[in-house]
């Protein structure tokens, strides 16, 4: 009987006009995966399809997915100029923007200090500028913010892999903000990482958790301490469509401290690192005023 309503609840999401669009508009330009149920009944993750990357760009690529029992549905935080053949992702002359997001590691049973970590972050962004092009992604039992990979002018992006540069603001961060996260991450029960990696994908907006019957919605700072776990019910989702706001340039004085700092990201290449090693780096930052 669960199971039957587990597919049910699969089918109604994600026949929706309104799911398609999101994930659709999210999707375009990066690399798709999806979870899906194979014959047995177990979660796997596919990111290819007859040997090429999974690219989502129409509702026909949806209903094609959904063929192969989709569940869930991820994208890169890279944005490329082509996602054809299988080295096009792993390609670094390839992408042309790259999403900052910051991956709060939580449950629901702790949805609350979650939410207070989130604030912490979103308040250091605020102090830096960034205001219009922040958005918060309530992805299942934790949730991602996310710096719109737009607000990183073009002109820097000429100067910096935008790989480079997404790394190195959530690093940045998270070094700065080191002690407040651990204070606010109870027990360990809440972990801040920074995932940013050449092949890292994320939930995309209105998709259905793997596992929970829970759907992932999209929140404005200035709504998030509205939040309540009624948001992500997949029958009376509560979303904002503003996710897609940003302004150019926003970003990017905490982009230019932050690659002045620590450099890109450090295992893209055997170059030499311009930078001190990082626990170097902490420590003289934590002993900043």
């Amino acid at each position: 009987m669960d199971e039957v309503r587990h597919i049910n609840i699969i089918h109604e999401h994600y026949s929706r006009g309104e799911v398609q669009r999101e994930i659709i508009d999210f999707c375009r330009g990066r690399w798709a995966a999806i979870h899906c149920l194979s014959p047995v009944g177990k979660l796997v993750l596919r990111r290819y399809t007859s040997g090429k990357p999974i690219k989502v760009e129409s509702s026909e690529d949806l209903k094609r997915l959904s063929g192969y029992g989709m569940r869930s549905i991820y994208a890169t935080a890279n944005v490329y100029r082509r996602v054809e053949y299988k080295l096009d992702p792993y390609d670094y002359e390839n992408i042309i923007y790259c999403t900052p997001v910051w991956d709060i590691d939580s449950n629901l049973l702790r949805w609350r200090d979650t939410i207070k970590v989130a604030r912490k972050i979103l308040r250091f962004l605020r102090d830096w500028g960034i205001r219009e092009s922040v958005y918060v992604k309530w992805s299942g039992k934790g949730c991602h913010i996310h710096i719109n990979e737009r607000s990183i002018s073009e002109s820097l992006l000429e100067k910096h892999s935008p790989l480079d540069i997404a790394y190195a603001i959530v690093e940045y961060v998270n070094t700065k903000l080191s002690q407040d996260l651990i204070e606010l991450c109870v027990r360990g029960e809440i972990r801040v990482e920074n995932k940013i990696d050449p092949a890292r994908i994320f939930t995309c907006p209105l998709s259905l958790h793997r596992k929970l019957d829970v759907v992932c919605i999209c929140i404005k700072p200035d709504a998030l301490d509205k939040f309540a776990l009624e948001w992500i019910d997949p029958y009376n989702f509560r979303h904002d469509t503003r996710w897609r706001e940003f302004k150019e340039g926003e970003a990017n004085r905490l982009a230019e401290a932050a690659y002045r700092a620590l450099g890109g990201y450090p295992l893209k290449s055997k170059r030499r690192r311009k930078t001190k090693p990082l626990d170097e780096q902490i420590m003289k930052w934590l002993q900043r005023d």
